[in-house]
């Protein structure tokens, strides 16, 4: 599949977040920190994905942080810090009402560097004993934290992050990572669109329910994997 990344993507469907942990609380934030790589990564799965399934079947991943019992997976393209929560994410697993989309305040556009590069070629997944170009040197690691109503950290409160998203927005939220990653500049924040808007956020793709958290994406250069577990890959 070939991505335009020169535009912004519609956002035409509505996705949702969860939490589940012990006294999180309401009004919490999330933020996805991504390094370029693990961007990269997440948008080429989601892509795959949208290729591999139609807009009807049910879906889901579930990725577990580094030095965990099963050492940390990519089943998503993207590695997750030690202390970040379990991340699944659910495709076609969320009922919403269409016209909601409508009332939504204008977003947002990330910045986009005119004609840098305007194209970009998702290829089909690389065979057994090949690596994708996203996971050379293991640099396909994120972090997420979760904050409470006061931005106190208490992501060790949250066992478990659940995303939930259709069909289209597999290829919407990918491209707009995709531009994001294009676009990459560090310590950069983009807080995601949510029906409940009190602010102005920007396009990435995707718009959350009233009931959702507020998402952030940052973009932060997080090492390889090593750096979080110097054993990973060798036999227990």
């Amino acid at each position: 599949m070939i991505i335009d990344l020169n535009n912004e993507t519609n956002i035409n469907e509505i996705s949702e977040l969860q939490l589940s942990g012990h006294n999180i609380g309401e009004n919490c934030k999330i933020e996805f920190t991504f390094s370029k790589e693990a961007l990269i990564g997440f948008a080429t799965n989601l892509i795959w994905t949208y290729e591999q399934i139609n807009n009807k079947k049910m879906i889901h991943f579930h990725i577990d942080p580094l030095e965990g019992e099963s050492s940390g997976n990519q089943a998503l393209g993207f590695f997750l810090t030690p202390q970040s929560p379990y991340l699944v994410v659910q495709v076609n697993s969320i009922h919403y009402i269409f016209s909601e989309i409508d009332k939504y305040k204008q977003c947002k556009s990330i910045s986009i560097r005119q004609g840098v590069c305007k194209k970009y070629e998702i290829k089909d997944p690389a065979c057994d004993e090949s690596i994708e170009q996203y996971e050379l040197g293991l640099r396909n690691v994120a972090s997420i934290k979760v904050l409470n109503q006061d931005y106190k950290d208490i992501t060790s409160k949250c066992v478990q992050i659940v995303l939930k998203i259709n069909y289209d927005t597999l290829k919407q939220f990918a491209t707009m990572l995709l531009v994001l990653a294009n676009n990459y500049s560090d310590k950069c924040e983009y807080l995601l669109a949510n029906l409940k808007q009190e602010k102005l956020q920007f396009n990435m793709g995707i718009i959350f329910t009233k009931e959702s958290p507020e998402m952030v994406i940052k973009c932060h250069d997080l090492g390889c994997v090593y750096d979080y577990d110097p054993n990973f890959g060798m036999i227990k």
